[in-house]
């Protein structure tokens, strides 16, 4: 979900609203809303030095992966999940120390935006973004029912990434979200999450002439609004009906030969199993029944 064109903190509180009602309509509970300004390149070249002088002392501790980012993109080893350099980073200074007075204005504006829309918030410090386009606003939607990974969703604002692209400067926020992540929040609030609606009718078929009768049905059954599947691979009746039961189709109708010639068809009730002959003029008002 992104908004681009602005660079007010009106639209990072809507974005965050609408990530806030999203997963609020979802049924997910128990999420915390963590918040946190990354500043802009200008206040964040004063912090990487400040988080540099902190951490020479230490470097020879950190993981290899946590050295490779000390001199391009110190801020990264802050998100490090080694629990070793976690401790090493405890007493870090924080980028909310250091924001310069249009980041440290931006922040207040998004604090006040979302007392306003009441929505609560935690500010976190130790959220940060390794991409040198974000700027300012960071924020995750966090569980405490799913473990360690427990982030939900997360954005920002990256006022820089249209023009690192080759791109005009063009301001932007938004946020993104995993669906296993949001299944299993989902999951452990309790969320029953609704099987999906099957075809009000499966049209099984014996022959060609029915085959051709079939597909005129499916698309005149269609037509009237009604949701219609029929086997396109040629399948034994058997092996239909156990298609229209896997599609969990409300109605199967069986045309045959014998259906054909009698100009009536067989309407099965996949529920109750219940199986009656009818006319063919009556199939779309009995359905609708």
């Amino acid at each position: 979900i992104e908004i681009f064109g602005t660079n007010d903190m009106l639209a990072d509180a809507e974005i965050i609203a609408f990530g806030h009602d999203f997963l609020s309509g979802l049924g997910v509970t128990e999420l915390e809303l963590r918040i946190n300004s990354i500043g802009c390149p200008s206040c964040r070249a004063e912090y990487k030095k400040a988080l540099q002088d902190y951490l020479r002392p230490k470097y020879d501790m950190l993981c290899d992966t946590c050295k490779s980012r000390f001199e391009k993109n110190p801020m990264r080893i802050l998100d490090c999940k080694s629990s070793e350099d976690q401790a090493l980073v405890k007493d870090a200074p924080r980028m909310v120390d250091y924001l310069c007075e249009d980041c440290k204005n931006a922040f207040e504006e998004l604090k006040k935006n979302l007392d306003i829309l009441g929505i609560p918030y935690t500010v976190d410090p130790d959220i940060v973004r390794g991409l040198d386009y974000y700027t300012k606003t960071a924020f995750e939607f966090v569980s405490n029912k799913i473990g360690a990974q427990g982030t939900v969703c997360g954005g920002g604002r990256y006022d820089n990434l249209i023009e690192e692209i080759g791109g005009p400067s063009t301001p932007g926020v938004g946020f993104g979200l995993g669906i296993e992540r949001l299944l299993l929040a989902m999951e452990q609030s309790g969320v029953v999450i609704p099987k999906p609606e099957g075809p009000d009718a499966f049209v099984a078929y014996m022959g060609d002439k029915a085959k051709d009768f079939a597909l005129g049905l499916v698309g005149e059954l269609r037509a009237k609004g009604f949701k219609a599947e029929l086997d396109s691979l040629s399948r034994s009746i058997k092996k239909q009906f156990k298609y229209a039961d896997k599609l969990a189709a409300r109605y199967t109708i069986v045309i045959g030969e014998n259906e054909l010639n009698e100009g009536k068809v067989s309407l099965k009730n996949m529920e109750s199993g219940e199986q009656e002959s009818i006319e063919l003029e009556e199939i779309a008002s009995r359905l609708a029944k």
